[in-house]
């Protein structure tokens, strides 16, 4: 794992420091070809991520860790700090309501919960052309249900039944538009989300006409 993760940590720990002049000043269009590396970089740094993370749950050997006093709305701020530039460079709005009522602690691997909700929002932003991506966090019961509603090109049944399968793959138009996805961020986020004693769903009323993800974790 260090052997992919180490260069990969390096090249993004460099790009940082010559975007902040570590190094002397440098160009707009120097700075413009660097930003694109960074973000390239943190691509590949998440595929990689999450090839790791799957092979641990499919050997059986995920170093999940559930510890109490989780707070979730930290964690959903971070994420969303961190997707908002590829969203404004979209033109789309990131926005998350704030709840109704008080949001309780939870007994959760933070690190990992992060890795779930992040794919999800991410999946939101990259499938959505236009309009944006609403955060919800409620309280029913027992439970926290999380939303992730966006205005993209939303699902066939079909496709929905099968979305968190380990082979998914997004049809030909969505591929046209916003490239090739295999659907592994999904498949993990799913499998995650199931060893917090969770539920992961998706709910569309077809396509073009947007998709919610929702998560429930218990309290």
């Amino acid at each position: 794992q260090h052997h992919l993760r180490t260069p990969i940590t390096s090249m993004i720990g460099y790009t940082d420091m010559l975007l902040d002049g570590f190094y002397g000043d440098v160009s707009p269009k120097t700075k413009e070809t660097l930003l694109k590396l960074m973000k390239s970089s943190k691509n590949l740094n998440k595929v990689v991520n999450e090839l790791l993370d799957l092979s641990q749950f499919q050997l059986g050997k995920s170093a999940m860790v559930l510890k109490p006093g989780v707070e979730i709305m930290p964690i959903l701020k971070s994420i969303i700090a961190e997707v908002k530039l590829e969203a404004k460079e979209k033109k789309l709005y990131l926005r998350m309501e704030k709840p109704e009522e008080e949001i309780p602690e939870i007994k959760a691997d933070a690190s990992k919960l992060e890795v779930a909700l992040t794919n999800l929002i991410d999946n939101a932003v990259k499938y959505t052309a236009k309009g944006g991506v609403k955060i919800k966090v409620e309280r029913p019961d027992s439970k926290i249900r999380i939303i992730i509603k966006d205005t993209g090109m939303g699902m066939a049944k079909e496709d929905i039944e099968k979305l968190f399968s380990k082979t998914f793959e997004r049809g030909e138009e969505a591929k046209k538009m916003f490239g090739s996805g295999k659907g592994i961020g999904l498949y993990l986020s799913y499998n995650i989300i199931k060893s917090h004693n969770g539920k992961l769903w998706a709910e569309s009323d077809g396509p073009g006409k947007g998709s919610s993800f929702i998560v429930e974790l218990p309290v």
